[in-house]
């Protein structure tokens, strides 16, 4: 397990819910959506707006509300008609109550 570590327990994130959380030197956005859990990086590339204190979740996209750019937080790809860069996401593993975070960066 060196390469996950312990980032929050499950009942403090609800279904619909984000937060930030620190792993690795890193700043990310932990999101619940239905149950499963994903961690993409917490800063929008395009203006550093803090995604998992100012974002909006609504199902699986995680929207940027000082521009507007929306991110699918499944795979941290750019949704909508506009491209742009992704945000990075990390693997989550779920043991017990208490949620882990991996080191290692997945492509999108």
């Amino acid at each position: 397990m060196e390469n996950f570590t312990a980032v929050l327990r499950t009942p403090e994130l609800g279904p619909g819910e984000v937060r930030e959380v620190e792993a690795f030197g890193r700043t990310l956005a932990l999101a619940n959506v239905g149950q499963t859990y994903y961690a993409v990086d917490a800063h929008c590339p395009n203006d550093g707006t803090n995604l998992a204190r100012d974002g909006r979740l609504a199902g699986y996209t995680l929207e940027c509300p000082a521009d507007g750019s929306a991110y699918d937080i499944r795979t941290g790809a750019r949704t909508g008609p506009d491209s742009g860069p992704a945000l990075a996401r990390y693997p989550i593993r779920v043991e017990g109550n208490l949620i882990y975070v991996g080191r290692m960066r997945m492509a999108a």
